[in-house]
């Protein structure tokens, strides 16, 4: 048992695209708060490693959810978190390489603390774990015709 495409599809695509605008909104709203909008848009907005960061975790959870056997919600919701991380991890960590950081490493995880705070993260879990009972799956590989939802 898989699931199908367009449902691994319209999964990462909800919790990707759902979960980094709670982070760019919650932090909207910390910068308004406390006065300016300046370093929000060079941030979130302009900065082109957001949009590497949205396409290569939609990829990741696209293919995870594809490649992977149908698993029960909360083993889902763990394995896709943490996918979810480590493609932030990895999109932070080259980002601040690429600007010649020194610490690159010291940047990812700053990135990973800083989608905490902003409920980034938790949200990407929460949505995960909405998500994942409304995931399609072929009963068989090879040729089945048959559906189930899980």
């Amino acid at each position: 048992m898989t699931v199908t495409w367009r449902s691994a599809v319209s999964y990462a695509l909800t919790v990707v695209v759902l979960s980094w605008l709670t982070g760019a909104g919650v932090d909207l709203a910390w910068r308004v708060a406390s006065g300016g909008l300046r370093g929000w848009v060079s941030f979130w907005a302009a900065d082109p490693w957001n949009a590497v960061f949205v396409v290569t975790a939609v990829l990741a959870l696209t293919l995870v959810r594809r490649m992977s056997a149908a698993l029960p919600n909360w083993r889902v919701a763990l394995i896709d978190g943490a996918v979810y991380l480590g493609v932030l991890l990895l999109c932070s960590g080259i980002s601040a390489w690429a600007a010649g950081d020194e610490g690159p490493v010291d940047a990812a995880f700053f990135m990973a603390i800083l989608a905490l705070f902003t409920f980034q993260l938790p949200a990407a879990w929460l949505l995960s774990a909405w998500r994942s009972p409304h995931l399609e799956i072929v009963l068989g590989r090879a040729g089945a015709r048959g559906r189930a939802t899980v």
